[in-house]
C-alpha cells in the first residue's frame, strides 16, 4: 500500500485545510441582526407596558349629580367622584380625594354631569352675601380698599325739618367688607362730591342698605379696628 504523505504542518498532501470550528469564528452580520431584533422586541414590550399603565393614570374629581343652584348648601349626593385623565387643567377642578369642608355652599350653578370647578364652592358668607353700591363723602374713602372692614353708619333725612337736615347717625351694619372703591376715590375731584363704594353685606341686610340709598341718607363708612380686618368666613 502506498503511504499518504503530508507536509510539515500535518495537512494531507493534495488536501485542503479543515474549516475552523464555528465557535471560534467572529460574529457575522446575521448575528448582529438577531441581537437588534431582540432589542426591538424588548423595547416594544416596555412601551406597551407603559401605555397600559398610563391608561390607568386617572384622578377622581367631583361632578354634579344633579343641577346645582347658587346659594345652596352642598348636601350628600350632590357631588359624585368620576375618574378623569388630564394634566394641568386638573387644578381647576375639585379633587374627589379631598373631603369638602362642613358648611360648603354653591357660589354659582353647575349643570348635572359637569365637573365642578374649584371656584364654584365657598363658604356660606361668600354664597349669600351681596354687593351693594353706596355713595359716601369723597373725603371719607381715604385708606379704604378691597378687603377693608368697615362699619356702616347712616344719617337719615329729617323729613320734618325745613331744607336739608339729617337725624343723628345710627349704626346700620358692622363688619361689612369693601369690595372695591370707585376710581374717582383716588382723584383730586373726589373731595368735591361723593364716591361710589361697593360694600359686601349679608343677604338679610340688603333691603335696608338699598332703602337708605334710595332715601338719599348720608352714609359714612368707619374703618373697623385692626383686629377685625380679617373677616371670618
Amino acid at each position: 500500500m502506498g503511504r499518504v504523505t503530508s507536509d510539515r504542518d500535518g495537512v494531507p498532501a493534495g488536501g485542503s485545510a479543515p474549516r475552523l470550528a464555528r465557535r471560534l469564528e467572529r460574529p457575522g452580520w446575521r448575528d448582529l441582526r438577531l441581537v437588534g431584533g431582540v432589542l426591538l422586541v424588548l423595547l416594544s414590550v416596555a412601551g406597551g407596558a407603559r401605555l397600559v399603565g398610563s391608561l390607568d393614570d386617572t384622578t377622581p374629581v367631583y361632578a354634579a349629580a344633579r343641577d346645582l343652584l347658587p346659594g345652596q348648601p352642598v348636601q350628600d349626593g350632590d357631588l359624585v367622584p368620576v375618574p378623569v385623565r388630564m394634566g394641568d387643567p386638573l387644578v381647576h377642578y375639585l379633587d374627589a380625594d379631598t373631603a369638602l369642608a362642613p358648611g360648603t355652599y354653591l357660589l354659582r350653578g353647575v349643570p348635572a354631569g359637569e365637573l365642578v370647578p374649584a371656584g364654584a364652592l365657598g363658604t356660606q358668607r361668600q354664597a349669600l352675601d351681596k354687593t351693594v353700591n353706596v355713595l359716601v363723602d369723597g373725603t371719607a374713602v381715604a385708606g379704604l380698599g378691597t378687603g377693608s372692614v368697615v362699619d356702616v353708619w347712616v344719617s337719615r333725612r329729617d323729613t320734618d325739618a325745613v331744607g336739608e337736615a339729617y337725624l343723628d347717625p345710627e349704626l346700620l351694619l358692622s363688619g361689612a367688607v369693601v369690595d372695591r372703591v370707585s376710581d374717582q376715590g383716588t382723584g383730586l375731584g373726589s373731595t368735591l362730591g361723593r364716591v361710589a363704594v361697593a360694600v359686601v353685606v349679608p343677604a338679610d341686610t340688603v333691603g335696608e342698605v338699598i332703602a337708605v340709598v334710595d332715601q338719599e341718607a348720608r352714609i359714612t363708612l368707619v374703618p373697623a379696628p385692626r383686629a377685625a380686618q380679617e373677616p371670618s368666613g
